[in-house]
């Protein structure tokens, strides 16, 4: 029977020490270390009771007895070090009151390892034996005194914990009477055996009992199997959504709603339960269901409310619910609202719509909307703005007559894009235009126009420009004679008659950069057949990777196709730009073509 207890006691031992072990490794908390080191003590207490009940020798058993008090006097102190610092009470467990805790275990250890003080604890009687033939355990005054020092904190640390259990949810509540069992499971076969009741005062079932305690703590508050927060805060979470949730059955009817899903099909929960979710959202006056969500009339608005805040927008999610098995339970539909940002959408829309709009007019007032007819010429223009054209830029053209016999041309880039670099175009065209005279040369113009910019624009803004006359042949077969002054621009490229490209033109300084710019007039002739091509840079300077479109390349378009007319060949170099770069350009681009056609006329 001895080796039955023994086994009983040693397995005891060996689960608690495994346990111990568990919340080690899984706990790096104070808190998970006092429960280790509780559960050692027990498993220790367990592994020398089993030694001291198989030992045949009276003093083998009294040294293996003495050992088991290294588990013995340190359970009391850790279970109460663990109450305290899983009831949130952890700030008390200072070194003072662990010195305090260990005195008694201390003392009563010392007092076991003096021969002199041994049997003030306990020691084996080899004179009087019990019913069972076994030596009797006699126990001292200090054993007492230890036990009554033990039992006194367990008791405390017990009722701590039981005390803050139930204060708290009744979940808490069941799991505290649970534990409350438990605890006192151990502590009455230890109270039977000290008092010798019966059967118990052979054997201390101590130990072995301790492994359900210890298992109920480690299994129920450490792995979180005992106190099931899940469903409370689950519940908790829902409840308090702003969304509305729905939980339906395998046939879309509600079996269950939250507050947010009450108040927003404005009936009761006990209305809703057991409806189809599709009556009740799609059978309603006013709502829309789309592949964008959900939209249901708002009566909150005033007829004061701005354009669409009449209507409540809503994403709608549906998730399966499938049991354990695998098959389908039902499904949880969840309507967030987004009524706000819906509104902030179509405002940002509007916005940008007129933005668009705003932008398209500005960038139509930079260029004519139709190229006059000069005569015994033949003209074309191109104006693309970078991007998707909702930027406004800086380019410009303007074809204008200056008296009867003479026109004149310009074409402009101002720095950067945006309404600055609108309105110091507007500026350059319209006061370019205003001072240019047929008896006032192109540069002579241009500084004019120069410090009109200075004193204009108070921010930097420069500005490179083409600006020239244009003399229509007198007959067939007559020139068309062209002068031009290069405010920082590239120079214009002239196709003559044999084919050649040639560029015309000085450069000289931007405008609105110094008071006194450098500028040049310069003179040539168109043949019949002959025309000068006009760009700003946003030709020349597309690019294919680090290559540039270049001039060259308007030079070899403009020789290839020759013979087309002014329009065609404008289009034939815009198509083969964006080929080039891409659809979409990274600068605005601008573009002027004029043919001397000899005795007849035309614009395009």
């Amino acid at each position: 029977m001895l080796t039955v207890f023994a086994t009983l006691m040693a397995v005891a031992g060996l689960i608690l020490a495994a346990l111990a072990a568990h919340v080690a490794w899984r706990r790096g908390t104070h808190v998970g270390w006092s429960l280790a080191v509780m559960l050692v003590a027990v498993a220790w207490w367990g592994l020398a009771y089993s030694f001291e009940l198989t030992a045949d020798e009276v003093a083998v058993k009294s040294r293996w007895g003495d050992l088991k008090y290294l588990g013995v006097v340190t359970l009391a102190p850790a279970w109460l070090v663990f109450v305290l610092q899983y009831t949130g009470r952890g700030r008390l467990v200072t070194p003072r009151v662990l010195t305090g805790l260990a005195v008694a275990p201390v003392v009563t250890l010392v007092l076991l390892a003096i021969p002199f003080t041994h049997d003030w604890v306990r020691y084996y009687n080899e004179d009087s034996v019990d019913s069972a033939g076994l030596p009797v355990v006699e126990t001292g005054p200090a054993f007492w005194a230890a036990f009554a020092y033990n039992n006194v904190l367990l008791v405390a640390s017990t009722g701590l914990f039981v005390t803050s259990m139930v204060r708290l949810a009744r979940t808490y509540r069941r799991t505290a009477l649970l534990l409350l069992g438990a605890a006192l499971l151990p502590w009455a076969a230890n109270l039977l055996h000290n008092f010798q009741v019966g059967f118990f005062d052979h054997v201390d079932l101590t130990p072995f009992a301790f492994t359900v305690t210890g298992g109920l703590l480690v299994w129920g508050l450490f792995d979180g199997k005992l106190v099931d927060l899940g469903p409370l805060a689950r519940s908790a979470v829902v409840e308090n959504m702003s969304d509305a949730v729905f939980v339906l059955d395998p046939f879309n009817r509600v079996v269950d709603v939250n507050p947010a899903g009450v108040a927003l099909a404005s009936a009761s929960r006990e209305a809703l339960i057991g409806r189809r979710l599709p009556e009740l959202i799609e059978g309603a006056p006013g709502v829309e269901v789309g592949p964008a969500g959900l939209t249901l009339p708002d009566d909150s608005d005033g007829p004061d409310a701005p354009a669409g805040s009449g209507r409540r927008s809503f994403d709608v999610s549906r998730q399966p619910l499938i049991d354990s098995s695998g098959l389908p339970a039902g499904s949880l539909v969840v309507l967030r609202e987004v009524t706000q940002r819906v509104r902030d959408q179509e405002r940002l829309e509007h916005v940008l719509k007129d933005r668009s709009r705003v932008a398209a007019v500005l960038q139509a007032s930079m260029v004519p909307p139709r190229l006059p007819v000069v005569p015994g010429t033949e003209m074309a223009s191109r104006y693309e703005p970078a991007g998707d054209g909702g930027e406004i830029g800086g380019d410009f053209l303007d074809v204008f007559p200056l008296d009867e016999h003479t026109w004149g041309f310009v074409l402009g880039d101002v720095s950067g894009k945006g309404a600055e670099a609108a309105a110091v175009s507007a500026a350059a065209r319209y006061t370019l235009r205003a001072l240019a005279r047929e008896d006032l040369g192109p540069s002579d113009t241009l500084r004019q126009v120069n410090t009109r910019l200075l004193a204009q624009t108070d921010i930097e803004r420069h500005c490179t420009l083409v600006h020239g006359h244009l003399r229509p042949p007198a007959g067939p077969g007559a020139g068309l004679d062209v002068t031009l002054s290069l405010a920082g621009h590239h120079p214009p490229l002239v196709l003559r008659a044999s084919g050649e490209v040639e560029e015309v033109g000085r450069l000289g300084t931007t405008l609105a950069l110094f008071d006194q710019p450098e500028l040049h007039d310069t003179s040539t002739r168109l043949a019949p057949g002959e025309l000068i091509c006009a760009f700003t840079d946003g030709l020349v300077e597309a690019r294919q990777g680090d290559e540039l479109f270049d001039s060259h390349r308007v030079a070899e378009l403009l020789r290839r196709h020759r013979d087309l007319g002014t329009d065609d060949l404008a289009g034939v170099i815009l198509a083969a730009v964006r080929e080039f770069h891409g659809p979409d350009l990274s600068d605005d681009l601008a573009i002027l073509l004029v043919r001397n056609v000899g005795g007849e006329s035309g614009a395009e």
